[in-house]
């Protein structure tokens, strides 16, 4: 089942974790309403004080989980700025030195900054983004021969290696940003969310079916707004093909700001 909450399209896991709620819910209903004669009331055997606990416990694991996933996408936000920047940087410090290898290397760092941004809001399969990967680590590949033909011509030493720092920088960051978009939940804790929310809407069903009656349209809301809690914590988790995306807007300047410099 957790395979396909983060393989299928993010409607179909939304709808997956509908059906498992809203069945979880009746499945509670029917068990308690066979047993109402046995159970009398739904506060025999401890039920209110069980649901309570087990609701209490499922609002812990909620606010636990979405706020790791809201601190994977912050991290992912932050990355993409700090590789914007460690490219504008690299660029501007080309400019220390003279031609051929100055516009050698700033046409490399334009490319590979091309590589490493993709449309805002857009979607991306998996296989469509280790293609993006691989073309990305293609031009990187390219930067330090680009760099070493600058470093020929034997600079002063502070220059060169504050050249050399910067392009380690923008290298270094590739790395960061592909942990960070790979950078998940623990998928046991997925699990165990999904199972406590389940749990706990059964044990709710439950106790209705003991009273014989069930406001069904009460928990069909109750199930819905569970679904979107846990659907909106899968998508943090799912940066690539989910409806919440890192904004590229910073890489698309300084790429803008290279493509302008190098057309002088």
């Amino acid at each position: 089942m957790l395979s396909v909450l983060y393989q299928a399209p993010i409607w179909l896991s939304g709808l997956l974790l509908v059906i498992i709620l809203l069945a979880a819910i009746e499945v509670g209903y029917r068990a308690g309403f066979r047993t109402r004669d046995v159970w009398k009331n739904a506060e025999a055997g401890g039920g209110n004080v069980v649901l309570t606990s087990m609701l209490g416990l499922l609002g812990l694991i909620l606010a636990f989980t979405v706020a790791s996933g809201v601190s994977h996408h912050k991290v992912r936000k932050q990355a993409v700025i700090a590789e914007a920047n460690a490219l504008g940087t690299a660029f501007l410090r080309a400019d220390l030195f003279a031609d051929p290898g100055r516009t050698g290397l700033k046409q490399a760092l334009l490319a590979y900054a091309r590589t490493r941004t993709v449309a805002s809001g857009k979607a991306l399969s998996a296989d469509r983004f280790r293609e993006i990967i691989d073309r990305s680590l293609q031009e990187k590949a390219k930067l330090w021969p680009a760099t070493q033909q600058v470093l020929r011509q034997n600079g002063p030493a502070p220059i060169v290696a504050s050249l050399v720092a910067a392009v380690n920088d923008v290298m270094d960051l590739h790395t960061i940003r592909v942990a960070a978009v790979f950078d998940r939940l623990p998928r046991i804790v997925l699990v165990m969310l999904v199972f406590i929310a389940a749990a706990s809407l059964a044990v709710a069903g439950f106790n209705a079916g003991i009273s014989g009656r069930m406001s069904r349209w009460r928990m069909t809301a109750l199930a819905l707004v569970l679904a979107g809690v846990m659907l909106l914590i899968i998508d943090f988790d799912r940066p690539i093909s989910g409806f919440i995306h890192v904004d590229h807007d910073s890489i698309h300047s300084v790429i803008a700001e290279m493509e302008a410099d190098l057309a002088q």
